[in-house]
Formats: C-alpha cells, sequence, structure tokens
C-alpha cells in the first residue's frame, strides 16, 4: 500500500483525470455531472485514488465534507452495519466546480477538519495569484498553521479546462509550494 501525501495524492490525481480526460471534458461545464463524476459515483476519480492508497472513499458529504478516504478501522466499532461513524479520516476531500462561489469556505471548512491530508480542488479560468495569497492568510492565521506546513499536508488542485492543465500548491508557511 502507497503511503499518502500532498504530492503522492496529486500524482494520482493527474493521472486518474487525465485517464479519462475526454469523459471529464464533455462534463466541465455541467456542474452536477462533473461532481458525480469526480464523487458520488461507483466510477468516481476519488473511488479510483482511494484504491491506489488501498483506502475506501465515502462519498457523501459527511459533516458536509465532500469526500473521506478512510482504513475500515476508521470507523467507530460495533455499530450497526451500513452505518458510517468515523473516529479517523485519512484524507479529507472538498471539491468546488465554481472557483468564483466561496472557495474560502471550503478552505475553512477543511482547516477545522482532524485529517492526515486535506484535499481542495477547484478550477479557475487561470492561476489564481491574489486568491492564492488569501489562501495563505487564511492559513497563517490559525493556530496550527506551522503543523500544516511541516506536515506538508493541505493541498490546493487546481484544474483548467483550456489544454486540460492541472497545478498543485502545498501549503508552506511563507508561500505555496508547487507540484512539479
Amino acid at each position: 500500500m502507497k503511503q499518502i501525501n500532498s504530492v503522492n495524492f496529486y500524482q494520482e490525481w493527474v493521472k486518474a483525470v487525465s485517464d479519462r480526460k475526454e469523459e471529464m471534458l464533455s462534463l466541465w461545464r455541467k456542474n452536477k455531472e462533473l461532481t458525480l463524476f469526480i464523487k458520488g459515483s461507483e466510477n468516481s476519480i476519488i473511488n479510483t485514488i482511494s484504491k491506489k492508497f488501498g483506502l475506501l472513499s465515502y462519498e457523501r458529504d459527511y459533516y458536509s465534507i465532500d469526500a473521506i478516504l478512510y482504513n475500515p478501522e476508521d470507523l467507530t466499532p460495533n455499530i450497526k452495519p451500513n452505518t458510517f461513524w468515523f473516529r479517523d479520516i485519512k484524507v479529507a476531500f472538498e471539491h468546488e466546480n465554481t472557483f468564483k462561489s466561496g472557495i474560502y469556505q471550503e478552505l475553512s471548512h477543511l482547516l477545522i477538519t482532524n485529517s492526515e491530508l486535506k484535499v481542495l480542488v477547484t478550477y479557475p479560468d487561470d492561476t489564481p495569484i491574489k486568491e492564492l495569497e488569501y489562501f495563505h492568510k487564511i492559513i497563517k492565521g490559525t493556530r496550527h498553521s506551522k503543523d500544516i506546513s511541516d506536515k506538508e499536508n493541505l493541498l490546493l488542485i487546481f484544474g483548467y479546462e483550456n489544454n486540460f492543465e492541472w497545478e498543485g500548491f502545498i501549503y508552506k508557511e511563507n508561500d505555496w509550494k508547487s507540484i512539479d
């Protein structure tokens, strides 16, 4: 089983969406269908990625987290079958189709979620330099920003419809670290 971190999550993301590029491009501007393609369907991108790390995916909103990647041991023991109460989360995943619709809310939500990795995927028109500065300010203002930086466990992924390009950014105390 592959260890999960920001860099290898990003790499698996790019591979998974690239393998299904034409399908994703056909859904790019159809918010509901794109969301189901990413999370919430049997053959979703998140399901594909979870398997690469030997994890399971829970793709129905859990306390407003869009999707969770977890191990079976992360579930609360001795509860009714087919119910999901988590005591640990490997990956908290947020997906926002519309970049200009309050990404700070998704980011803030990730910041108060206890998970090994926090991932936010969205689709700006071009590299959002001013917004990256704003997002950095949001994170830096938390009491655990140094821990997030040291662990490199907050990942932003930006997807661009033109040329089907992807950018990954990891939070660091002084700036964002770009993933090549």
